[in-house]
């Protein structure tokens, strides 16, 4: 530990993965370090003991209690098991960790973690449902090469759904329901909530960042863009507004492209962080009001 700075989660694991060879992080110090998208305060990284230490059988000890969330440095090893201390939860590395479960993770410092996969399966007896549907989206979601420098998906769907059915972990019933709502489109985790509640109250399935096109009169084909989401047969769209749409360079292309769609008789639905709490039930309004607009009607 150095003395003049704060280190980060990461590289207080990659000063122990260096240390000893067969040390790893797992669960959600994994996810964290893989940039699995995580909500509330599982995401924050963990730097110093977090004060979540309880008493049991007249003796102090470290972790939860019962039914919450080890919000310790989470670290797996091949060898006898250490002791846990107020910072780090060690876990022996179970029969079914095999060496293709482990990722040595580039970058400035190097760390060993659970593969993507594995971690996802982890995470199951710790996150809820539409928590881990986010991170299935995250996980199978098509990349933008521009601007990730990769061009294909961490994992496929039917990768996800084989190595659920396969768990026999705590959490498994809860990864099958999960990988069942995965959709390889969704872009964030706004945007998972937004078409989960939006099946959960009823309303048609949307397609979530397809190409939107119109076939016109003359039979041209008018460019709709790839909204967040979209109902094609009701020509409804919904865009959520996320940090990039603030981009002064990308403020005038939503502008000119919300005008096209409705031009072209479609309505768009914009939503912001104030249309996510309660289970998106501003948002669920909104979306079946437009689409009942346009001809929708339940049942």
């Amino acid at each position: 530990m150095r003395g003049d700075r704060v280190l980060s989660e990461r590289e207080i694991v990659a000063a122990l993965c260096r240390r000893d060879p067969a040390v790893f992080a797992m669960g959600l110090t994994a996810a964290r370090l893989l940039g699995f998208p995580l909500p509330g305060v599982v995401a924050q990284e963990v730097v110093a003991a977090p004060e979540q230490e309880h008493r049991g059988t007249g003796r102090s000890a470290h972790g939860p209690g019962r039914g919450g969330v080890d919000l310790r440095i989470h670290l797996g090893t091949g060898q006898s098991r250490r002791r846990d201390t107020s910072l780090m939860r060690w876990s022996l590395r179970a029969a079914d960790i095999l060496d293709q479960d482990l990722l040595l993770l580039r970058g400035a410092p190097t760390v060993r973690t659970t593969s993507r996969i594995r971690t996802f399966l982890d995470l199951g007896d710790v996150l809820a449902r539409d928590a881990l549907v986010a991170v299935g989206d995250h996980l199978v979601r098509q990349p933008r090469p521009r601007y990730e420098g990769r061009d294909t998906p961490f994992a496929t769907v039917v990768e996800l759904a084989e190595a659920a059915t396969g768990h026999r972990g705590r959490g498994a019933r809860r990864l099958r329901e999960a990988v069942a709502l995965v959709r390889m489109s969704s872009d964030s985790p706004p945007e998972t909530a937004l078409r989960l509640a939006a099946v959960r109250a009823g309303l048609p399935e949307p397609l979530a960042n397809v190409r939107a096109e119109q076939i016109q009169p003359e039979g041209t084909v008018l460019d709709l863009g790839e909204p967040d989401l979209h109902w094609p047969q009701w020509r409804v769209a919904l865009e959520h507004e996320g940090p990039t749409h603030l981009d002064r360079e990308q403020v005038p292309k939503d502008i000119a492209r919300g005008e096209r769609r409705r031009d072209a008789g479609w309505i768009e639905v914009r939503t912001t962080y104030a249309d996510l709490p309660h289970g998106c039930r501003s948002a669920v309004a909104r979306m079946c009001r437009a689409l009942e607009m346009q001809g929708w009607r339940a049942g």
